[in-house]
């Protein structure tokens, strides 16, 4: 089995406390995939407790700034950005600190898993060993307490088709072809469950192609659109940033058409809103799904994504990241 996809089939099941403890064991042997897997399940199950029915909700404050990610690499800036994390960890953690500590880890691990070069990616990956040390002790107190029964659930698109990073890699190049604009706000929301694995991967790539401004979140499709950052769409919107829909391959397009609609009730134009997601269509020729017609989407055909898991053999099934 292809270490990627058994990383991604390895979280099904899981418990907060046991990803947590698989998350700092695969950053000491520098397996890339097997933590940001870990790292994002526990962001997912995080945000479900956050954003679900009866959540506890973390309000951003009146006037903070726009959080954006900079167009950097994880080898440059690693150390600066999980030192900020480290902080957190290191405190008393309630549930809302959590779900920004893990996100932020996510979406830097997500970055790790793209560096192809085996030095730097062992560099940045010891860089976020100091900043898991605190949870080498197990979760925190809050954390524990609040995703007690919950588990983790495996991306289809990972651990059943075979979606490998580069996969991700082709849709941002996509992205960037279409939207050549460096220096606009892109804001990458991750239908969950699958898209909030495929949404930091995409994300890490875009900044990996000088995009200077991107941000990172994850959404259900019947849920509030971040209720715990109730700014952030509308600071996107005024600013003429551009919304991804990351989702696993869509069937009817139902679920994706839903958030993009309460985009464009947000106030944002239909043209700004792009669904972004590997094809179950054999070819780009392929008719659009009904759903997703109003939006100009990023569409990776199965065609493509399967020749390259089938072509790539050996190294294609490490992927970027994992040779």
């Amino acid at each position: 089995m292809p270490e990627f996809t058994a990383a991604a089939r390895a979280v099904s099941g899981a418990d907060a406390p046991t990803l947590a403890r698989r998350l700092v064991e695969a950053a000491d042997r520098t397996e890339a995939a097997a933590a940001y897997f870990s790292a994002a399940a526990l962001g997912q199950l995080t945000a479900d407790r956050l954003q679900g029915p009866g959540s506890r909700i973390l309000r951003a404050p009146v006037g903070a700034p726009l959080p954006v990610r900079a167009g950097v690499g994880v080898v440059r800036l690693g150390t600066e950005r999980l030192a900020r994390s480290a902080v957190l960890v290191r405190g008393r953690l309630g549930l809302e600190d959590w779900h920004v500590t893990i996100r932020d880890l996510a979406n830097v691990l997500a970055e790790a898993v793209l560096i192809e070069d085996d030095e730097d990616r062992a560099m940045a990956l010891t860089a976020l060993k100091g900043a898991l040390g605190p949870l080498r002790g197990g979760l925190p107190p809050a954390p524990t307490r609040w995703l007690r029964n919950a588990r983790g659930e495996a991306p289809r698109c990972f651990a059943g088709l075979g979606l490998r990073p580069a996969d991700c890699v082709a849709l941002a190049g996509r992205f960037a072809q279409a939207h050549p604009d460096r220096d606009r706000v892109l804001l990458v929301l991750g239908l969950r469950p699958e898209g909030a694995c495929l949404a930091p991967l995409v994300a890490a790539a875009l900044t990996a192609l000088d995009y200077r401004h991107v941000v990172c979140r994850s959404v259900r499709q019947d849920g509030v659109l971040l209720p715990e950052e109730p700014r952030l769409v509308e600071s996107v919107r005024r600013i003429g940033g551009v919304a991804l829909l990351c989702a696993g391959p869509p069937s009817t397009g139902a679920a994706l058409g839903r958030v993009a609609l309460r985009l464009v009730s947000a106030g944002f134009a239909a043209e700004r809103v792009l669904p972004v997601y590997p094809s179950l269509a054999r070819s780009d020729a392929a008719p659009r799904l009904a759903a997703l017609r109003p939006f100009p989407g990023i569409v990776l055909s199965a065609e493509e994504w399967q020749q390259r898991r089938q072509a790539g053999g050996a190294a294609s099934s490490t992927g970027p990241g994992q040779r």
